[in-house]
């Protein structure tokens, strides 16, 4: 997975900088200016002017999209505590107080708006699960791609992926497509033909769902819960991924003579919030990297517990794959993907 605090903060910092000094410039110019307007009188007459015009187009700013002002403003906001953050300390301490006391939930942007400007937030309840209104006009590259979801009866696989523009840079030069679907989305596809050619139906969602990549995890819920409901009787639900940080070297493993890439399983646990059935998801995460073990074996790296959730509390056979890592080439993930199906459709024959 791409790693979540450096990606959210490496460029956030200066910005926000900039942009609360902006706001502040703007704020107390418009306090000056407000009322009997002597000090933009006082004012040299294009100054004046300039002044007015600014802090107009402040209050229209305000009142046309307040949650991009409370977003740059807020700093607890953005950098809120999410599934992907390996952070777990006083910040934590603080987020429970805050859920608690406040009733606002610092992962969910809509909670903290609708909680502070019940008018221009709008919110809908699905399925127990809060969603913000979608903007009116929003840009056509925001649109959210539609899900393919094979509804059957006889669904035993179900897969997305939380950070659809994850890719490998071995192919694509880089290690992320921003707004568009990455390798990634070719791998999630490899393993649902290779599990289909074990006769084992598979339904898969190629929705982008890291538009904004704080709320990833926040849309992937929506999809996985699509697919769950159009395929009540699926045996387990995968979450493709792949992960960063790793040599060449670190990102490869031989398997019947050929350059594949390992295949890690992730696991969340209850060490944020109550998630008592994750042992379920453990349980059967490391069934799947024995039979690694014994069908391909260095092609596992074994299952890793997480503090985050990962939306695995949606399923008693929820796992996070990480197929390969950045430095890896779309073909060798892929080829992963196909020996991780042979592991999976094995599995699932035997307990289905």
């Amino acid at each position: 997975m791409y790693s979540t605090p450096f990606y959210r903060f490496r460029y956030r910092r200066v910005r926000d900088k900039k942009t609360l000094f902006l706001t502040l410039v703007m704020l107390l110019a418009l306090f000056l200016c407000a009322g009997n307007n002597r000090f933009c009188a006082s004012l040299p007459l294009k100054a004046g002017g300039a002044v007015k015009i600014a802090t107009s187009n402040m209050v229209g700013y305000l009142l046309r999209e307040p949650e991009k002002i409370i977003g740059r403003a807020m700093p607890v906001q953005v950098g809120g505590i999410l599934e992907d953050d390996a952070s777990y300390g006083p910040s934590h301490l603080l987020y429970n107080f805050l859920v608690s006391f406040a009733h606002v939930e610092l992962h969910s942007p809509e909670s903290t708006l609708f909680s502070a400007l019940p008018l221009p937030v709008s919110s809908q309840v699905r399925g127990g699960v809060a969603v913000s209104a979608e903007p009116r006009s929003a840009a056509p590259d925001m649109q959210k791609t539609p899900a393919r979801v094979a509804a059957s009866g006889d669904t035993l696989v179900c897969i997305y992926n939380t950070h659809t523009g994850e890719t490998y840079s071995l192919s694509d030069g880089v290690e992320r497509l921003d707004r568009r679907q990455g390798g990634i989305v070719t791998v999630a596809a490899a393993l649902q033909e290779a599990l289909e050619k074990q006769g084992i139906k598979t339904a898969r969602s190629d929705r982008i769902n890291d538009y904004n990549y704080n709320n990833s995890y926040l849309e992937s819920e929506k999809t996985s819960r699509e697919l769950l409901a159009a395929n009540p009787k699926a045996a387990a639900i995968l979450d493709v991924h792949r992960d960063s940080g790793k040599t060449r070297e670190q990102s490869l493993v031989k398997v019947n003579g050929q350059d594949a890439a390992p295949v890690l399983l992730i696991v969340g646990s209850d060490a944020r919030r109550p998630f008592p059935a994750w042992r379920e998801n453990y349980a059967f995460a490391s069934e799947l990297s024995v039979k690694m073990d014994e069908m391909y074996p260095g092609l596992s790296l074994g299952v890793r517990v997480k503090d985050g959730q990962y939306n695995q509390f949606l399923h008693p056979r929820a796992v996070l794959v990480e197929i390969g890592t950045s430095k890896n080439s779309t073909e060798e993930a892929a080829r992963s993907a196909g020996l991780f199906a042979d592991v999976l459709a094995d599995l699932l024959k035997r307990k289905p």
